[in-house]
């Protein structure tokens, strides 16, 4: 970060716990000094016990318009908030939140916006088809919602969720089916079979020594893969698919896709815009050296036919 902070910089903060690893302050501070805005996003160390104090006292500070939440305090923040947007509110959780002109807080949750842009950006198809979740937490609550209601056109036709805890996959489904035309079930094994989309939502991947959290060889033919994890990509789940000739993306486009939101949600509408035309320096920021190539020319498969 080479721009000079000064008395009239605006701060955003981004709570974690850990923050060591998290990569938005250098996107974000990237897009800041690439289209001149006076600002700054930091990382903050907070344990969830002081989580509810730090975020109330830290908007005391005129100068803070806002934050990103990180794990794993986004369903910790819906209670706080004096309004929240409708994904925030289905998912139970929220990862932006902003200073309004009134003095309120507001609440979102762009990471199945995210997702729903990293699969238009991968010539994934998803809606009107059959989507099979793995995870039931925070982020699979987030993408569930986000398929579920398909942006401005319309969703997938069946959402269906896998959680190996029992019961956490049903509660998810049964809020999600309320909501929304989709039909969202929760089913009780993590067979793929009969699925055009499956997205893994669990941690499973972060190590090598990970058991797949899905057996691609059962996956259809035509079936596409997506991995939200940012670590150790191309996680072997990734490789074991792409090996079988199937279209399997990693989570880092994910990441890039929900920049546009977060600028919009925050009032900077033109680098918002410019980032929706052309992301690629933040690709280049947090794409590993090894994944380059598809940055330059993304992958897009035609449903080979695979055995």
């Amino acid at each position: 970060m080479s721009h000079s902070i000064s008395g009239s910089t605006q701060a955003y903060l981004i709570p974690g716990d850990p923050v060591r690893n998290v990569r938005l302050p250098r996107m974000f501070n990237a897009a800041f000094e690439r289209f001149g805005i006076d600002a700054v996003l930091l990382p903050m160390q907070v344990p969830v016990r002081d989580f509810a104090v730090f975020f109330k006292s830290a908007f005391l500070a005129r100068n803070v318009r806002g934050m990103v939440i990180a794990p794993p305090h986004k369903p910790l923040v819906v209670d706080l908030l004096d309004g929240c947007g409708l994904f925030g509110r289905v998912a139970g959780s929220v990862n932006v939140v902003r200073r309004t002109e009134g003095d309120q807080l507001e609440g979102d949750l762009f990471d199945g916006e995210g997702l729903i842009g990293a699969l238009d950006h991968y010539n994934i198809p998803f809606r009107g088809k059959r989507v099979l979740i793995l995870g039931a937490g925070v982020s699979a609550a987030a993408i569930g919602v986000a398929l579920a209601e398909g942006g401005t056109v319309n969703g997938a036709a069946h959402i269906a969720f896998y959680d190996k805890a029992a019961g956490k996959a049903a509660g998810v489904a049964a809020k999600l089916d309320a909501f929304f035309d989709a039909t969202v079930v929760a089913v009780d094994s993590n067979a793929p079979e009969g699925y055009d989309l499956v997205v893994n939502a669990t941690q499973l991947g972060l190590s090598d020594d990970d058991a797949l959290p899905v057996d691609v060889m059962r996956m259809d033919g035509h079936a596409a893969l997506f991995d939200i994890l940012l670590r150790n990509q191309p996680t072997p789940l990734v490789r074991a698919a792409r090996a079988r000739g199937l279209n399997a993306q990693a989570g880092f486009e994910m990441l890039i896709q929900q920049m546009p939101h977060y600028f919009r949600y925050f009032g900077h509408m033109d680098a918002a815009e410019a980032m929706q035309a052309d992301a690629g320096f933040l690709r280049e920021i947090i794409y590993p050296p090894a994944m380059h190539a598809e940055i330059a020319q993304p992958l897009r498969y035609h449903s080979p036919s695979v055995a």
